[in-house]
């Protein structure tokens, strides 16, 4: 059987959030832990879309910078073309897989510096990784890669102010193309954006992808963007993946209680005039989570066994509910 292109595994992340130890002393508090991600695992075959899904404070994107390396995990473990970059990753294999995988950030106000002309930008990791011989080489490739994300190549003279917010997300996909990556994780590429411009950003990554065979990790609250783009969606909640389903037939068919939530508050034309059920409450402070399932504050399916007993992935859903029958008329 083939490998998966990313295995995630048990993946976890805990954040020491303690004040200070002479207030904790003069004050006689504890320390605090925030467990961002708690056992998420999932997998993504080659050339594919995985999205990640869920409101702000899920752990999305601690997720996504655990995959890039840019944090360490607590436990478990991310394996990518079986190269494995666990808490205790080390050697040549993780230090050549660092080009095979390039991150796009949400805003492409903040990630682009401004001091730099945006040829420099883009040339950046090819130089970083040696990719060209010389600076000929260089400026040609840069030429190519503005051309490749619908920019002119006399853009590389420009600074990231002089463009729009759409072009500078361009000119952020070019950069991370630089070092021809396999891997890309793009943490909430459109959010920043105008409507009508998120469509055209959406289109560019789906014909990069089909023209270079690029693997897609998305992070995004934005239903409608990854119902465009993924094959596979996962849900989170509080850290936690509560479904996991693949490409529409999630949001043909939501089982878990939390994502008919997310469902009914996307606007639908098709829906104008039905009653529909905005998501309730908010997500419970995550340095104390609720006991069992940590969604049974908020569920109208919960009942003792969800306030007492954390909940199993079990056929794609981490639902009692589900699994006992109680939520499929729901």
């Amino acid at each position: 059987m083939k490998q998966d292109f990313v295995q995630i595994a048990e993946l976890r992340r805990t954040f020491d959030v303690s004040k200070p130890w002479l207030n904790r002393v003069l004050e006689g508090g504890e320390k605090q832990f925030l467990k961002a991600v708690d056992g998420v695992s999932f997998s993504v075959p080659r050339g594919k879309t995985f999205a990640l899904v869920g409101e702000s404070g899920s752990g999305k994107s601690t997720v996504a910078r655990m995959v890039v390396g840019l944090l360490r995990p607590t436990g478990g473990a991310v394996e990518i073309d079986g190269v494995k970059l666990g808490p205790q990753a080390r050697g040549g294999a993780v230090k050549a897989l660092r080009r095979r995988m390039q991150m796009v950030f949400q805003d492409p106000y903040a990630s682009l510096n401004p001091r730099w002309r945006v040829g420099r930008i883009i040339a950046e990791p090819i130089r970083a990784f040696g990719l060209a011989t010389s600076k000929r080489e260089m400026d040609m490739r840069v030429d190519e890669l503005l051309a490749l994300v619908g920019l002119h190549a006399a853009d590389a003279r420009k600074f990231p102010h002089e463009f729009s917010g759409g072009q500078r997300q361009r000119v952020a996909i070019a950069r991370a193309l630089a070092s021809k990556p396999e891997l890309i994780v793009c943490d909430e590429p459109t959010s920043a954006l105008d409507v009508s411009v998120q469509a055209q950003i959406l289109n560019l990554m789906r014909d990069l992808q089909e023209q270079f065979g690029l693997t897609y990790l998305i992070i995004s609250h934005n239903l409608a963007v990854v119902r465009h783009m993924a094959d596979q969606t996962g849900v989170m909640y509080l850290g936690r993946l509560v479904e996991i389903g693949e490409g529409r037939d999630m949001f043909r068919n939501p089982r878990h209680p939390y994502t008919r939530m997310l469902l009914q508050a996307v606007p639908d034309i098709a829906a104008i005039g039905a009653t529909r059920t905005a998501v309730q409450g908010e997500i419970p402070n995550p340095i104390t989570p609720p006991p069992g399932c940590t969604f049974h504050p908020r569920c109208p399916l919960a009942n003792d066994r969800c306030r007492r007993e954390a909940p199993a992935m079990r056929a794609g859903v981490a639902c009692h509910a589900v699994e006992e029958g109680r939520g499929e008329a729901a």
